[in-house]
């Protein structure tokens, strides 16, 4: 069983890109995608293969349209695949109040599979995601058994409000999370001894 987390734009951006990756090359498409996920998920989708796609939204701007842009791009890549693809929508309003943000992770934590490889997309959406989808990856490694696979960041340069050509790349982010994940297990008597079990971590 395969689980995907992505968000959702509420801008209205269809352009389609072509995004080399920095690092973890075996992600890297060569063709274009307007969503950077559904291009990751070209190189790792399997035939016959449980997927589960959990979109991050707004009710705002043009999410709902963006969000059949991606079923449709994704669903197009995969007649050749053939994996059976599912989607589920987690849906807020445009604000960052303690509500709503407990209401997000709740409503994300549901949705989670037992033993699920996970690969996970923060390109859009606002400053919160990043921190909610954190806290369901840990939730779902520490209580689900899941293995996370990939955490990817899409970036992209605009000029004259058009992307700007060369700009693009794939950041493999999944470093971060278990970099996170080692501050929050780690023990040291101090804050000096700590930053030097960081650095042998960094020099490893």
């Amino acid at each position: 069983m395969k689980l995907v987390f992505t968000t959702i734009p509420m801008k209205q951006d269809t352009t389609p890109l072509c995004y080399p990756v920095d690092g973890n090359k075996t992600i890297e498409y060569e063709r274009k995608v307007i969503f950077p996920i559904n291009g990751v998920l070209a190189q790792t989708l399997r035939k016959d293969e449980q997927v589960k796609v959990i979109r991050l939204m707004n009710v705002s701007g043009s999410s709902g349209e963006n969000a059949r842009k991606m079923e449709a791009e994704l669903n197009n890549i995969n007649k050749d695949i053939q994996a059976f693809i599912s989607f589920e929508d987690v849906i807020e309003a445009f604000v960052e109040d303690k509500k709503t943000l407990e209401s997000r992770f709740r409503q994300l934590i549901t949705l989670l599979e037992p033993n699920a490889d996970i690969i996970a997309d923060v390109t859009y959406g606002q400053k919160t995601l990043p921190i909610v989808l954190f806290s369901v990856l840990t939730f779902a490694e520490k209580f689900f058994n899941a293995d996370i696979k990939n955490i990817v960041y899409g970036k992209v340069e605009f000029e004259n409000g058009k992307p700007k050509s060369g700009t693009q790349m794939l950041y493999d982010i999944t470093p971060l999370y278990y970099l996170n994940s080692l501050v929050t297990a780690m023990e040291a008597p101090d804050g000096k001894s700590a930053v030097k079990i960081i650095d042998r971590f960094f020099n490893l």
